[in-house]
């Protein structure tokens, strides 16, 4: 969960430009996924697509953390020091013919 509080920059914007504004390693599609299920709030109201923000405004956003800055790391990291790294990596079965 982040809270947001627009500044005069965003003044008249969509709530989708705000936040991708903010959040630069933010996909389009996670926040419109976000706004389905009702997980932005502008001012303590749950909100659709079209909404205009205005300075001032107290925006929760309820998107993980991982979406929001992009530290997405889908490694199984098993040990790591200053000289190794291993990773867990899932085997594929292959079926030659």
């Amino acid at each position: 969960m982040k809270k947001l509080v627009v500044s005069k920059k965003y003044e008249g914007k969509k709530i989708v430009n705000f936040l991708l504004g903010e959040f630069n390693n933010l996909k389009q599609s996670s926040i419109y996924k976000a706004l389905r299920k009702k997980d932005i709030i502008v001012n303590n109201k749950r909100i659709n697509e079209n909404v205009i923000v205005h300075s001032g405004d107290l925006i929760t956003v309820y998107i993980t953390d991982e979406q929001l800055y992009g530290t997405e790391n889908n490694l199984n990291m098993v040990y790591e020091d200053d000289n190794i790294l291993l990773i867990n990596k899932p085997s594929r079965n292959f079926c030659y013919r």
